[in-house]
């Protein structure tokens, strides 16, 4: 019993030391923060004051992977990896909400897309959206997969709709992740207006 509690002393304190040295020789690397392309919303504020109609955006849904300010790569087929250096402005939830409202403002001309007002009785349509994944894969692709449902001012379903888009790269490296990131967030958002265009 002594010799198997002195046994497990040993290999914390060889444990110990050697963490010590990876934290000498491997100093902190300067963080970098991104932050997902802004999108050209052409006229927006006249937009802002001449729509007729209103779309809520409700808080995002993020698996819980996701739910940092850290970018997440997919190392293998069942490897996720949280980047430590290379964050993303605010959390994911915030940055993905501020672009999704951006990007939908500039493809419905006669809508406000907001966010809820805490306390406040829905009186409009609504978007919910749940992100399943929203990282980048080791072969050289961006990938952005999940569900979203319209529902009316009574939270009746008007639409449902899963989706999943891939882009490559254009190069190697963390910017590049992000503006292909950000394509895929196009894309989303090009297959959600359409869709509430066609049910107005």
């Amino acid at each position: 019993m002594i010799t198997t509690n002195y046994l497990r002393n040993g290999l914390m304190l060889v444990l110990a030391c050697s963490l010590g040295a990876c934290l000498k020789s491997n100093p902190p690397v300067k963080s970098e923060r991104y932050s997902l392309p802004e999108v050209q919303a052409s006229a927006s504020a006249a937009r802002d004051k001449s729509a007729t109609r209103t779309l809520v955006l409700n808080k995002i849904q993020l698996a819980d992977y996701l739910d940092s300010d850290r970018i997440v790569v997919q190392l293998d087929d069942i490897t996720l990896h949280p980047a430590r250096d290379h964050l993303w402005v605010d959390n994911l939830s915030q940055e993905l909400s501020r672009g999704l409202r951006t990007r939908l403002s500039s493809r419905l001309a006669d809508t406000a897309v907001v966010d809820p007002l805490p306390g406040a009785p829905l009186k409009t349509n609504s978007l919910q959206l749940t992100i399943d994944q929203f990282h980048g894969q080791m072969q050289g692709y961006a990938v952005l997969s999940g569900h979203w449902q319209l529902l009316s001012a009574d939270r009746a379903p008007l639409q449902n709709q899963s989706f999943k888009f891939t882009t490559p790269l254009s190069e190697s490296g963390y910017p590049a992740l992000v503006r292909a990131l950000g394509n895929n967030l196009d894309l989303l958002s090009e297959q959600i207006a359409a869709q509430i265009q066609q049910l107005q």
